[in-house]
């Protein structure tokens, strides 16, 4: 009985109700895109065993682009790459290729096996893979005549998998940032101010609202603190810091790591960014917002400057329509300009589609995100525009299909266009999913570490002349078109 009425009195509090209001608003928006059955790719990424898969292709280019000369023999030339990456069995591989209407013309492939970093092509290589152990990397770039031995760099190596673990392990810093964070966010809320005002009527993105109306400050010294201890937590979670662990891992003393991280001053960059955040504080001294309360849910937040020319002033309104998820607006006044970002469509997918359109006006200047997504239609369940006026836009359509721990998004026309025009198209592709084992293997491996210097030159005649052989095959799938361009 006593949480009971514990937890009662809390809420019925109007610092309680307005957290309470500001907590079902937050659900609300979190639970908005769960009927389109989305992937958690965060999840994905974090287990360390992915595949992605990355592809375009040149549709077409309108000649008036180009000076009126005629491109069409460009259809279908693009660029393929795709990874592999399994952590638990060691392995990562890549590979890029450069295609012409389905052709592969040049491939190129990498693989990280353990300790063993091999490169190949099969049209540079013949399908011999070539490589370098990782741990002793710095002897055998000497004894290759890469790296001069006066620099000191024969104790380089790694073992690229180890230092993916020591990342992981030196991210504990960032928990820690993160719990200091919700401690700073703790003490920030206790110091809030809310008094309870009576019911307003207020006008949210078109509708009418009868609304509870809340008068909340945040005081001043309250936001210098917060913002001390993000700086503070930035601190703990300082990814030089990490850098460094891993230079060190690496062979490198820790004069050399330092020398090589003294351009990179992650403290000194957040460091400027908490003082223009104070100094900001500073000028606005406490915050005082007005806060509008409707069906349990935040309807609108406004802000006004109480002092100082041109008066500046900010309102925030969520919901006004059937579906609370499905109407926000953002106005910003200041100095007789004002700038409105509206955002409606149906964001809950109630109807089986998920629709937005997205307008930013500021003035008589107009422009547009509109997204459409049909998850159950078998083709083009997914189209995406932006549009500047009526002068220029950037469109794409195709189908996008996902699965529990996938996405896949295929691109029919990716275009950019120009007063109607379409200057430019793509064909586009991308996948990310779980790694289903790592596709790359070679016939042949050589270590270039075990190589004497007569194979080496026999290695560099090899890929000359494979490479001449190449440009002759090349000669052979290029359009005439193509060769009409040179002159032979």
């Amino acid at each position: 009985a006593l949480i009971v009425w514990a937890v009662a009195g809390l809420f019925s509090s109007p610092k309680g109700q307005v957290e309470q209001a500001f907590a079902k608003t937050a659900a609300a928006y979190a639970a908005a895109g769960n009927g389109l059955d989305l992937p958690d790719l965060g999840k994905l990424i974090q287990s360390r065993s992915y595949s992605q898969r990355l592809s375009y292709a040149l549709n077409g280019v309108d000649p008036r682009l180009m000076g009126g000369e005629d491109l069409s023999y460009l259809k279908g030339l693009g660029l393929r790459i795709g990874a592999d990456y399994d952590q638990k069995g060691r392995k990562l591989g890549s590979e890029a290729a450069l295609v012409w209407s389905g052709q592969d013309l040049a491939t190129f492939q990498l693989l990280v096996d353990g300790q063993r970093l091999l490169f190949a092509s099969p049209e540079f290589t013949k399908g011999t893979a070539y490589g370098l152990n990782t741990k002793t990397l710095g002897e055998d770039l000497i004894q290759l005549g890469v790296w001069d031995d006066g620099l000191g760099l024969e104790k380089i190596g790694f073992d690229l998998f180890e230092l993916m673990e020591l990342a992981v392990s030196s991210g504990e810093g960032t928990d820690e940032a993160r719990a200091a964070m919700v401690e700073a966010y703790r003490q920030l809320f206790d110091a809030v101010q809310v008094d309870k005002g009576g019911r307003q009527s207020v006008e949210v993105n078109g509708a009418r609202l009868d609304a509870d109306l809340y008068r909340v400050v945040v005081p001043q010294q309250a936001m210098m603190d917060y913002i001390a201890a993000w700086e503070d937590s930035i601190a703990l979670a300082d990814a030089q810091e990490i850098y460094r662990e891993l230079l060190l891992a690496m062979g490198f003393g820790p004069a050399d790591a330092d020398a090589l991280l003294s351009g990179m001053d992650t403290a000194g960059l957040y460091g400027q960014m908490a003082d223009t955040m104070e100094e900001g504080v500073r000028a606005l001294g406490d915050l005082e917002l007005d806060v509008y309360v409707s069906g349990g849910y935040v309807s609108a937040v406004e802000w006004s400057e109480r002092t100082g020319s041109p008066r500046m002033t900010v309102g925030l309104y969520l919901g006004g329509g059937e579906n609370y998820v499905d109407d926000l607006s953002l106005e910003i006044a200041a100095g007789g300009q004002k700038l409105i970002v509206q955002s409606t469509g149906d964001h809950a997918a109630k109807s089986g589609v998920f629709t937005d359109e997205t307008v930013f006006r500021l003035g008589p200047q107009r422009a547009a995100f509109q997204l459409r997504y049909e998850p159950k239609a078998d083709r083009d369940n997914f189209q995406w525009e932006f549009k500047v006026d009526n002068t220029a836009s950037v469109s794409l359509e195709g189908q996008l299909t996902t699965t529990k721990d996938s996405i896949q998004l295929e691109l029919d026309d990716l275009s950019v266009k120009a007063a109607g025009v379409k200057l430019i198209s793509f064909q586009a592709a991308y996948y990310l999913g779980p790694c289903r084992g790592v596709e790359l293997s070679f016939p042949d491996v050589r270590m270039l570490a075990e190589l004497d210097e007569e194979d080496l030159m026999e290695l560099a005649y090899d890929i000359q002349a494979n490479a001449e052989d190449w440009g002759c095959d090349l000669l052979d799938k290029l359009p005439q078109e193509v060769l009409d361009q040179f002159q032979w």
